[in-house]
């Protein structure tokens, strides 16, 4: 179902992230995979979500991302007199409320997406204050719980941040905000981050536990989507959940992670990451965890536009794994003993082929 035209809003070609690439007529734009509408709105369009930062000092712009004629992204932005973002917000509308259809494929139910946390975020906010700094983000989950990050600085140094979980009410139980973690900045004496030390409060599950921004300028309007996180290998999954009480973290001159050394209780090394930058793209290369006998390494590679296409897994040194983009698939071969031994074909997240590889016989002397 095609959109429908709003009047006044300024329209633009655009890419999956939601930048605008190009203006257009609302009609063209549509014609494309990817369109966006700019506009001003007034207060009694916000939604629930973000309605309470809203003060009448700021002007309220929305942002709506459309693939194929249909909206897939909102972004609300609000600026102060002095034209500062003081709030960023993404929010993913409901699959059933998408342009008054269902998005989801035949045989899969509404009610398990909803309840489907491993698909991640469907929105963020980011909350600013009037130095342009960053002091509170929000991660909104599909079962309804919130992640907080606090942000504390010291006259505009990031000296500590803080997260807590909202888990949101049911039938059983009131809501309940639960302390994640927090960590500690150290800085240089020419002012550069050297280490953090992370400080956790409780079990964070997997797909929770996220390093909050190092870039404090992400709300400006040209980032529509959050990138990716730095790890995406689920060959690392199970390591980063909560192994341990303490963790340091160290940074080079550029504020890139080196290092992170978990730590239990009474201080002893538990394990430790150490990450490998490319210094002609500045794109991680590789990541290698090691615990006792536990060594895992992680290598990337990119194309020429920087994009990362291939991913290479080794347990002790032996190739396990393989993940190579093509075009809009991504091709994963597993290994055994260094042999390939099944392939399978993922498209936008979801496996569409599998198949076994045999390997040709060894030929007799």
């Amino acid at each position: 179902m095609a959109a429908e035209i709003a009047g006044a809003a300024d329209w633009y070609i655009s890419n999956a992230a939601g930048m605008a690439l190009e203006p257009a007529f609302s009609r063209l734009a549509l014609r494309e995979k990817y369109a966006l509408s700019v506009e001003t709105v007034q207060a009694s369009e916000l939604p629930p979500q973000i309605r309470g930062y809203y003060n009448a000092a700021f002007r309220i712009e929305r942002r709506i991302l459309y693939e194929n004629g249909t909206e897939s992204r909102r972004q609300w932005i609000f600026r102060d007199g002095g034209g500062r973002t003081r709030l960023n917000a993404v929010l993913i509308p409901p699959a059933e409320t998408v342009a008054g259809e269902a998005t989801l494929d035949s045989g899969e139910e509404a009610g398990d997406e909803a309840d489907d946390t491993s698909l991640g975020p469907p929105g963020f906010i980011e909350i600013y204050n009037g130095d342009n700094l960053m002091v509170e983000e929000h991660r909104l989950y599909h079962d309804g719980s919130d992640e907080i990050i606090t942000y504390i600085y010291n006259h505009r140094i990031l000296i500590r941040t803080e997260a807590r979980l909202k888990i949101p009410p049911s039938d059983e139980e009131e809501e309940v905000t639960e302390a994640l973690w927090t960590d500690y900045y150290r800085y240089s004496r020419f002012s550069s981050l050297r280490g953090i030390n992370r400080v956790y409060h409780s079990d964070v599950p997997t797909t929770r536990l996220q390093f909050p921004h190092m870039v404090l300028d992400v709300g400006r309007p040209g980032n529509f989507i959050r990138p990716n996180d730095a790890y995406s290998s689920i060959f690392l999954q199970d390591v980063f959940i909560n192994r341990g009480d303490r963790v340091v973290y160290t940074t080079d001159s550029r504020g890139r992670i080196l290092t992170e050394t978990r730590r239990d209780e009474a201080g002893e090394i538990i394990g430790e990451i150490k990450n490998t930058w490319s210094e002609t793209n500045n794109k991680i290369e590789s990541v290698h965890w090691t615990a006792g006998e536990d060594d895992r390494l992680i290598e990337y590679a990119y194309n020429d536009e920087g994009d990362r296409i291939e991913e290479r897994n080794y347990n002790k040194g032996v190739l396990e794994r393989t993940v190579r983009l093509e075009g809009s698939r991504e091709v994963e071969t597993l290994y055994m003993q260094g042999r390939p031994v099944l392939r399978a074909i993922w498209e936008e997240g979801r496996k569409i082929s599998e198949e076994p590889i045999r390997s040709r016989p060894e030929t007799a002397n």
